[in-house]
């Protein structure tokens, strides 16, 4: 039977995800819970959990500088927050799961499954250490962005990435010297991901990396000429702010 350790200051969020787990996930075995990060290294350590039901703010510590304290984590995390725009897009960059209080039912047998599947294939559900690196280095090209395809989890580094485009709900991403990627998220996901690393959504359809931009004409109302030669439209609407948005990221 797989084994949790409930991590969160508040006590009220403990004994409610108990009793949640209790009722909807018997499945899982709760070996008990912390309310600080300090608490929760002792215990991970005497207990070795499968899952970690993971508070990100906490005293003296939060949720990541606890995951910092360990170099090889053998545990699934599973994030339980309030919500936090930056912190929830670094665990969406890394495919990692998470859940926002007050905590789903429903939501949360989800991501119980997930992470029984993840167990039972010995699969992460995410990269941790790819997490830890994008919260400690934010901008830095060399990041790594889980893409979700049809085969699994592609990482691959920021800088790789030339566009992205809108296919039906899908995504295809446009990759340096390699085969394009096929994304069962949609493009308004990757937008908002990949904001903090200079990428512009020029169209409806277009996604860009001003990395990889290499010319903008003014014909056809204007395009941009990437680095691999793809002739790309520019959205009349969106000239102006994207001619600005060139210049102040010079």
């Amino acid at each position: 039977m797989p084994t949790a350790l409930i991590i969160d200051d508040e006590a009220h969020a403990r004994e409610g995800l108990v009793t949640l787990l209790s009722l909807h996930c018997p499945e899982i075995q709760v070996l008990g819970t912390a309310s600080s990060s300090e608490e929760a290294f002792e215990r991970i350590t005497k207990l070795n959990p499968d899952i970690l039901f993971l508070d990100i703010e906490m005293p003296n510590g939060s949720g990541f500088d606890l995951l910092t304290r360990f170099q090889k984590p053998a545990f699934k995390v599973i994030f339980v927050t309030g919500f936090d725009q930056y912190a929830l897009n670094a665990i969406k960059f890394s495919a990692l799961d998470y859940l926002l209080k007050p905590v789903n039912a429903v939501e949360l047998k989800e991501a119980v499954e997930k992470a029984i599947q993840q167990l039972s294939s010995q699969k992460g559900l995410g990269d941790l250490k790819n997490l830890l690196s994008t919260l400690q280095n934010p901008r830095n090209r060399k990041n790594k962005l889980a893409i979700p395809t049809q085969q699994g989890l592609e990482m691959i580094e920021i800088q790789e990435i030339i566009r992205c485009e809108a296919a039906s709900g899908y995504t295809i991403i446009h990759i340096l010297d390699s085969k394009p990627l096929i994304s069962s998220r949609d493009l308004k996901t990757y937008q908002e991901l990949l904001d903090d690393y200079d990428f512009f959504r020029i169209h409806d359809s277009h996604l860009i990396s001003h990395f990889h931009v290499q010319k903008v004409l003014n014909e056809d109302g204007g395009v941009v000429i990437m680095r691999n030669d793809v002739k790309l439209p520019i959205a009349r609407r969106r000239k102006s702010d994207f001619l600005e948005w060139l210049k102040t990221n010079n």
